[in-house]
C-alpha cells in the first residue's frame, strides 16, 4: 500500500476529535490520506457510494448514525474494512454493525495515533489478502469452468457436490438440480472391483493420477477413462476428480490419422495421375498418327492392335480419373436434412437387393434427432455404398441388417451393422485404400469414395468387424 493515497470516510461525533485524529494520521511518513468527513448529525448516505478504502467510525458518544451508515456500507461496499472507535462494549453489536466480521475495534485507552495506524495497516493488509484470494479464486474458477476435461467435486462418500460444464455435458448430470436424487460418482463405475478400489482411495486420502477404469454415461455408453483424484487442501472432506476420456481421445486421434492418411492418398493419386496421364496422351496421339500414316494393307492386318491400344489407354485414363475423384474433397451443396430421412432414402435404393436376398432390416432411430448440414445426394451415395457392402456380405435368407441413429456429444451418429462374413483384422486398416477389395469384380473405390464424402463434411467413419460374426460401420457428423 506504499505510495497509495488512502481514502478514509470519517464519521465523527466531535469536530475537534476529527481534527486531532486527522492531524496525527497525516504525520505518518509511509501513508498518505484523503479524508471524507461526515458529522453524526449529517445524512451519510450520499457519501457512502464514493470510492472509500477505510471507514473510520467514532462511536464513543453513541453516534445514532452508525447503524444506518454501516447498513449502507454492507450494501454498497461489503468488503471495505471498518474501524470503530468506542468507549467500551457496544450493546447489540451484531445488530448495530451488520458487517462486524470485517470490522476492527479500538476502545478506551487503545485509541492513540500508534494503535490507529497499526490497525489501519492491518485492515489494508487484510483487504489486500482478500483481494488476492478473490483473484486466485476467480482464476481457478475460470480454469475449472473452461476445462475441456470433465471435473467433478465429491465428498468422502463419493457424493457429487459440484461439476464443471464439461462433466455436465458428458454425463448429463447437473449437481444443483434439486428435482433429482443424490448422485454418487461411484455409481458411474462399470466394474465393481474398480468401484471398491475408488472408495478405498477416498478413505485413505491418497492422491492418485492414473486410475484406469471404465465409466458408464447416459444412453448406456461406456467410456474408457483415466482418473486423477486429489483431496482439496481447503476442504479435508472434498475431493476433485479429473476425468480424461480416453475413448474420445482415441476416437479423435483416429479421426486425425484417417484424415492425414486420406490426404496422403490424395497427394499420391495426384502424382500418379500426372505421371500416368501424360504418357497416355502421348501413346494415344502416336496411335492416331500411325492410323493416318500406315498403308491400308498394313491397317487391315494390324489395325485391331491400334484399337486395343486406344481402348486400354481410355480405360486407364478413366480409372485414374475415378481415383482422383475418390481422393479429393469435392464441392458440396449444403442444406439441412434429417439423417433419418437420408438413411431411409438410401435404404430404398437397395430395396430390391434386400428383398431378393431375404435380408431382415431392423431400425432403431432417434426421432428427436436434429437436422444436420450436409450435401444430401453425396451422403446418400456414401450410405448406399455401405448398405450394398452389408447386403453382399450376408448369406441369403439369413442376413440381419441393423440401422441406428442417435445424437450425443453434439454429434449425429449412424450405425450400420450386418451379420455377414466379417473382415479379417489385417484387412481393416486397408479397407479405405483405393483399389483394395475382396469382392470379385469390385473396383476397390467404393469405400474410398464413401470416406471422402464423410470427411468432406467434417465427419468421421470407423469400422469394427470380426470374421463370421459381422461388420459395423459407425459414421458421425457434427450437429453444429
Amino acid at each position: 500500500m506504499k505510495n497509495k493515497i488512502i481514502r478514509i470516510l470519517y464519521l465523527h461525533g466531535d469536530l475537534e476529535d476529527f481534527s486531532c485524529v486527522k492531524s496525527n494520521l497525516n504525520k505518518t511518513e509511509h501513508l498518505q490520506f484523503e479524508w471524507v468527513e461526515i458529522a453524526n448529525d449529517q445524512e451519510p448516505l450520499p457519501q457512502v457510494k464514493n470510492p472509500i478504502d477505510i471507514y473510520l467510525v467514532d462511536y464513543r458518544q453513541g453516534n445514532p448514525s452508525v447503524s444506518k451508515l454501516l447498513t449502507e456500507i454492507q450494501k454498497e461496499n461489503p468488503d471495505t474494512p471498518v474501524i470503530i472507535l468506542s468507549d467500551g462494549n457496544i450493546p447489540g453489536k451484531d445488530d448495530v454493525i451488520p458487517n462486524s466480521g470485517k470490522s476492527y475495534y479500538l476502545t478506551g485507552g487503545e485509541i492513540n495515533p500508534y494503535t490507529l495506524i497499526k490497525t489501519i495497516n492491518y485492515a489494508l493488509r487484510d483487504l489486500e489478502l482478500r483481494d488476492n484470494l478473490l483473484n486466485v479464486t476467480k482464476k481457478f474458477k475460470n480454469i475449472y469452468e473452461r476445462a475441456a476435461d470433465p471435473i467433478v467435486l465429491i465428498d468422502e462418500d463419493a457424493l457429487v457436490v459440484d461439476a464443471n460444464p464439461s462433466f455436465i455435458a458428458r454425463f448429463g448430470y447437473y449437481p444443483m438440480d434439486k428435482d433429482r436424487d443424490k448422485i454418487y460418482f461411484s455409481d458411474f463405475f462399470v466394474d465393481k472391483e474398480d468401484r471398491n478400489r475408488f472408495i478405498q482411495v477416498l478413505k485413505t486420502k491418497i492422491k492418485v493420477n492414473d486410475f484406469h477404469t471404465k465409466l458408464r454415461i447416459p444412453d448406456s455408453c461406456v467410456i474408457e477413462s483415466l482418473l486423477s483424484i486429489v483431496q482439496l487442501e481447503s476442504d479435508l472432506e472434498c475431493y476433485q476428480v479429473l476425468i480424461k476420456d480416453l475413448t474420445s481421445l482415441r476416437a479423435k486421434e483416429e479421426a486425425e490419422h484417417n484424415l492425414k492418411k486420406f490426404s496422403s492418398t490424395g497427394r499420391i493419386a495426384k502424382l500418379l495421375a500426372h505421371e500416368v496421364k501424360n504418357p497416355l496422351t502421348t501413346i494415344l496421339l502416336s496411335s492416331d498418327q500411325l492410323r493416318c500414316e500406315l498403308p491400308d494393307d498394313v491397317l487391315k492386318q494390324s489395325g485391331e492392335l491400334l484399337n486395343i491400344i486406344k481402348k486400354n489407354c481410355e480405360r486407364i485414363n478413366h480409372q485414374v480419373t475415378q481415383l482422383l475423384d475418390s481422393t479429393k474433397f469435392s464441392e458440396l451443396n449444403i442444406g439441412q436434412h434429417s439423417i433419418n430421412h437420408l438413411l431411409d432414402d438410401a435404404l430404398k435404393e437397395v430395396k430390391d437387393r434386400i428383398g431378393f436376398n431375404g435380408i431382415k432390416v431392423y431400425k432403431n432411430y432417434d426421432h428427436d434427432i436434429c437436422k444436420i448440414n450436409v450435401d444430401a445426394e453425396k451422403v446418400k451415395i456414401a450410405l448406399v455404398n455401405l448398405l450394398v457392402n452389408a447386403v453382399e456380405a450376408m448369406e441369403p435368407e439369413q442376413g440381419k441388417l441393423k440401422l441406428q441413429t442417435k445424437a450425443s456429444d453434439n454429434k449425429c451418429h449412424i450405425t450400420i451393422s450386418d451379420n455377414g462374413n466379417g473382415i479379417r483384422l489385417d484387412h481393416i486398416d486397408r479397407l479405405f485404400e483405393p483399389y483394395f477389395t475382396n469382392k470379385r469384380g469390385g473396383t476397390g473405390l467404393g469405400l474410398t469414395n464413401t470416406q471422402n464424402i464423410i470427411l468432406s463434411h467434417g465427419g468421421n467413419i470407423k469400422v469394427k468387424s470380426a470374421p463370421h460374426i459381422g461388420t459395423t460401420f459407425h459414421i458421425s457428423f457434427n450437429l453444429n
